[in-house]
């Protein structure tokens, strides 16, 4: 505006000026912030999962059958049809490897590699092995609950201390609980079969409209995972490398949000378990998509073996080999309780724990949906103007005003 000021015969100029920087930030903000969906239902409809590497070196004088039968299941496993696994395998023939049997080297994907270029877990190729890499007990869970329409799963890796791991879990049962009673879906969000919704979109509002009929709900729970769990061990260095550093916190509890196809956010440790940073992960995984474009969000994806674009487009075979029939909610918790191993504790039942002082007890009752519920100043705060739809605002009237300026300038010279 100062130099604006100093340019003679330049008030019509201005006005029209500022016109169109006014007219750029309802505009462009209209744009950037036409995503309604919110994160984790927008990762889990529309966010491929990238794929992980692993590298097979053979040890002198080759794949012995039993090895390559160990190959087999992961080739098999990144084939098939209704549950292939997001992976990528290679054999380095020239690799280095001095023992008398083959090694499996399995490597984050690509993305994720810039900083890590060590394998985040190494193994003999054995059947046994292949199989821990693309399943467990753990992700065929997680794959189960997403499905039922949770918003995300907090998966607490103990530490080892009991009464720590008891605490962290108690204390994460009640924070998720109360953010979901303090959150609030985005909106301007369109099912896919509301059909008079449908037939008043508008262009650009594509994004607005759900891919599936998994329920929209705000929902979380809770699963306990022992760090010395055999079943797991694959699973779990997939967690413990997130950060180059976890390891110096392998004496306290961490707590992962899972969310959309099996993507995590970086973990909650130790006395950083608390609640506001349990709602801001919540609030933003529950908010509007700002930014649609992937590798533009925070995350890694974890290696699973679903075909998620059939779950999405409603393939009842797929749902039916997953979950139990889905006679409603409480159908789905029974049945989750007979089969869950470990601590499994929904958020919503610590709604109505009374003051206690022991640990909640497992469960996999369902989560709360919000409805009308007022939001908490975390959300609050989370629900105004992402930050990438401003940055990107005031680049669009930096660039206008600069444009502006540059124009007035020559029509005073």
């Amino acid at each position: 505006m100062l130099i604006l000021r100093k340019i003679p015969h330049s008030s019509a100029a201005t006005k029209w000026l500022l016109a169109i920087a006014l007219f750029s930030i309802v505009a462009g903000g209209s744009v950037l912030l036409a995503c309604q969906v919110p994160v984790f239902r927008y990762a889990l409809e529309r966010w491929p999962s990238d794929p992980y590497e692993l590298i097979c070196v053979p040890a002198q004088g080759g794949l012995k059958p039993e090895e390559e039968a160990a190959l087999k299941v992961l080739r098999d496993s990144a084939m098939d049809e209704d549950f292939p696994a997001n992976i990528t395998i290679k054999i380095d023939a020239e690799g280095e490897n001095n023992s008398s049997a083959a090694r499996m080297d399995l490597f984050y994907p690509g993305k994720m590699r810039g900083f890590l270029t060590k394998p985040i877990w190494s193994g003999a190729a054995t059947v046994e092995n292949a199989n821990k890499v693309v399943k467990s007990p753990l992700r065929q869970e997680l794959i189960k609950r997403i499905l039922t329409g949770e918003s995300a799963i907090w998966l607490l890796v103990e530490s080892g201390d009991p009464k720590k791991d008891d605490v962290a879990e108690k204390a994460l049962i009640e924070h998720a609980a109360k953010a979901t009673e303090n959150l609030v879906l985005p909106d301007g969000v369109i099912g896919k079969d509301d059909t008079e919704k449908l037939q008043q979109v508008r262009p650009g509002d594509e994004a607005n409209i759900l891919q599936s009929d998994v329920p929209l709900k705000i929902a979380f729970s809770v699963m306990r995972v022992s760090r010395i769990d055999l079943a797991e061990e694959v699973f779990l260095q997939m967690l413990l490398n997130l950060e180059d550093d976890l390891g110096e916190y392998s004496s306290e509890p961490m707590a992962f949000p899972v969310f959309g196809r099996g993507r995590i956010l970086e973990p909650l440790i130790g006395l950083g378990l608390n609640y506001d940073n349990v709602v801001e992960h919540s609030a933003y995984l529950t908010g509007a998509c700002s930014c649609e474009v992937k590798d533009q969000n925070p995350g890694i994806d974890l290696l699973m073996s679903m075909n998620w674009d059939a779950a999405m487009e409603g393939s009842q075979v797929i749902i039916d080999k997953m979950l139990p029939p889905l006679e409603g909610t409480a159908a789905l918790v029974g049945a989750n309780n007979k089969g869950s191993k470990g601590s499994h504790a929904a958020a919503a039942a610590a709604a109505s724990e009374s003051a206690d002082s022991t640990p909640a007890v497992a469960s996999d009752s369902a989560s709360n949906v919000a409805e009308g519920d007022p939001v908490d100043a975390a959300s609050e705060e989370k629900g105004g103007l992402p930050l990438m739809p401003l940055v990107m605002i005031a680049l669009v009237v930096i660039v206008v005003i600069g444009a502006g300026t540059v124009l007035l300038k020559k029509n005073a010279d």
